[in-house]
């Protein structure tokens, strides 16, 4: 039978003082106890922060899994039953392992609040208290609070180590000192806990391996008081692709948390969004502005950018190129003016030229000085201008690098004087690469002037089948 707190004044909120609690035994508290039931954001924050050199936790005891104490009896110092563990408390942070601050212990059908440094023992299907005294208000979040089993346990998150998602079926709990801290999560496949967390009680095992949660980044947009971004710091450690990767497999409002936690990197953004599916790239620019919209196209690779802006409905292209710098508009304006199934609607209009009277020293500086407009997969081919205008024929980097510094770039043996039509196809324009084994193909117009270029990199993706993309989805 439990024993129950004589009821007494509720207040709406927990509070660190004497107010509204009940003794569990004969002892007076002393203001340090009553201090210590609930620490504050600023206390539990340096707390954590106090971790974050440690690379990997080291327990003092075998791992606790969170489902083996979820409705575990809590006993008094006397071995009584007062109730039941409902959940744990917690605060998460941007880097370390989140420290657990208390339990949430069901009293006569009242849910309570019970600092950490009060229990004396935790352990597998139980918890014991100390002679202490015991908040009897009802339990409420304070802002940054994080409830393990309501809020993180069944959900999904990131293991940024894999660049995967994974769902925490369980999670585990370890003793560092006097501290409990959330150590890992059992995502319920077989695999390396890295050999750092192998002790663990018998009855307490968890379903496979564990991932660490140094490891981890969880999804928080549906706390209702967490108040926090998901950090950017451990999304940096994966490509650009490896994030699109897990937008397009996460829920809406779990891509949009991704988006949003990388948005401070403009950059970045930028790069994620190109690697987005045509149906998620429309997918999260429908819910931003013009202004929003535009911010991201400005990043992106100019070829990436039409793509997209081809993509969007008709009413609302001419409002997001608005939106864009004058010279950004005008680029776009000439792609848009090609078939994006053509050579026109391929290529990127920044590029390195030189004229064919160039040494190889101005040369190599041209692509030393080059503008940021210019896409990386671009960086290595210089096209070389005749004097008339038009196109002589492209140079690698790697040819110059070996020239001599007295020959001109249009007398290089390594020049190659391949190009395509604006109005060719992609099957021209991949054989093209591949008879000359090319990186770039340069795209002329009908007066043979150089236009633009078009880089392997979007051939190859161009070329990629559909059914590739459903059996890689399959397998995510």
């Amino acid at each position: 039978m439990e024993t129950r707190i004589p009821a007494g004044r509720l207040p709406s909120a927990r509070q660190d003082d004497a107010t509204g609690v009940a003794l569990l035994t004969g002892r007076s508290p002393s203001r340090a106890s009553l201090r210590s039931h609930h620490m504050s954001t600023d206390q539990d924050d340096r707390a954590t922060g106090a971790d974050r050199s440690r690379p990997r936790l080291q327990p003092t005891e075998p791992l606790l899994m969170l489902k083996a104490i979820l409705h575990a009896p809590v006993l008094d110092p006397q071995g009584e039953r007062l109730g039941r563990i409902v959940d744990c408390v917690c605060r998460f942070s941007d880097t370390g392992y989140p420290r657990i601050k208390g339990l949430v212990i069901d009293i006569g059908g009242r849910n309570l609040f019970v600092p950490i440094d009060i229990i004396t023992e935790l352990k597998p299907g139980e918890a014991k208290l100390q002679g202490q005294l015991l908040d009897q208000r009802p339990f409420e979040r304070r802002e940054g609070e994080v409830l393990l089993a309501e809020d993180v346990l069944g959900r999904r998150m990131i293991d940024v180590a894999k660049g995967r998602l994974i769902v925490a079926e369980n999670l585990a709990l370890a003793k560092v000192g006097d501290a409990w801290r959330l150590a890992g999560v059992d995502a319920g496949r077989p695999g390396l806990f890295n050999g750092l967390f192998n002790r663990v009680r018998a009855g307490n095992e968890p379903r496979a391996a564990l991932v660490d949660w140094a490891d981890i980044e969880p999804f928080v947009g549906h706390v209702p008081t967490a108040r926090l971004l998901m950090p950017i710091q451990r999304l940096k450690r994966l490509h650009p692709a490896q994030i699109a990767d897990l937008v397009e497999h996460a829920s809406h409002e779990e891509g949009e948390e991704i988006l949003e936690a990388v948005q401070p990197d403009a950059e970045l953004t930028a790069d994620v969004f190109e690697e987005l599916d045509p149906e998620h790239q429309r997918e999260f620019l429908r819910d931003r502005s013009d202004q929003e919209a535009a911010a991201v196209l400005d990043d992106m690779e100019l070829d990436d950018a039409a793509d997209l802006l081809v993509d969007l409905p008709h009413e609302r292209r001419a409002g997001v190129i608005a939106a864009l710098p004058a010279d950004r508009q005008a680029k776009l304006r000439r792609l848009l003016e090609y078939n994006p199934e053509v050579a026109g609607g391929m290529m990127s209009l920044d590029v390195i030229t030189v004229p064919e009277s160039a040494n190889a020293t101005t040369a190599i500086e041209r692509v030393r000085t080059a503008s940021d407009d210019v896409p990386p997969a671009l960086l290595g081919d210089i096209f070389v201008i005749a004097g008339d205008g038009t196109l002589r024929g492209s140079i690698g980097a790697s040819d110059l690098l070996r020239a001599g510094a007295g020959q001109t770039a249009g007398e290089l043996p390594g020049l190659v004087k391949a190009r395509v039509r604006a109005d060719a196809d992609l099957s021209d324009v991949a054989l093209l690469m591949s008879d000359y084994n090319l990186t770039a193909a340069p795209v002329v117009d009908e007066n043979d002037h150089l236009v633009g270029a078009i880089s392997v990199d979007d051939v190859v993706e161009l070329l990629i089948p559909d059914d590739w993309r459903r059996r890689q989805e399959s397998e995510a």
